[in-house]
């Protein structure tokens, strides 16, 4: 994760005892699913700071499920608008493709798996997961 954050890539790994060291606390049961959660670190710098300020924000994604990814503040507030209270923004996002969605779960057994290309090419993806995979040898 060191090597593609921040950026377009969404890592799917296992919920552990590190997600009560973060503050999760009693939403543990709440976020992600029984044993999974999806770790993201956007290059977005209003994100970071506020993250910076909060810790880690454990957030869902800002569509409704079975639908097309928001990639634009209007999207959210357009598909939202009536649920939510607010929208973080500070201008257009560069990313008008979501994220690549990959899944770690099998990582200590040497393989990853894309769920979902987005704005990192898959194949980018696996030359980073070689090379660092690589390296650890």
């Amino acid at each position: 994760m060191r090597n593609v954050y921040p950026g377009g890539i969404s890592c799917i790994v296992c919920k552990g005892d590190w997600l009560l060291r973060l503050g999760v606390g009693p939403a543990y049961d709440r976020v992600g699913t029984k044993d999974s959660i999806m770790i993201r670190v956007p290059d977005h710098t209003v994100t970071g700071h506020l993250c910076d300020i909060t810790g880690p924000l454990a957030i869902t994604s800002a569509n409704p499920s079975g639908e097309p990814d928001s990639t634009h503040h209007d999207m959210v507030i357009s598909r939202l608008g009536h649920k939510i209270q607010g929208v973080l923004c500070d201008g257009d996002s560069n990313e008008v493709v979501a994220s690549t969605v990959v899944n770690c779960l099998k990582i200590d057994e040497g393989t990853i798996s894309i769920v979902r290309e987005g704005c990192v090419p898959a194949i980018k993806v696996r030359q980073i997961f070689e090379r660092v995979k690589s390296s650890m040898l």
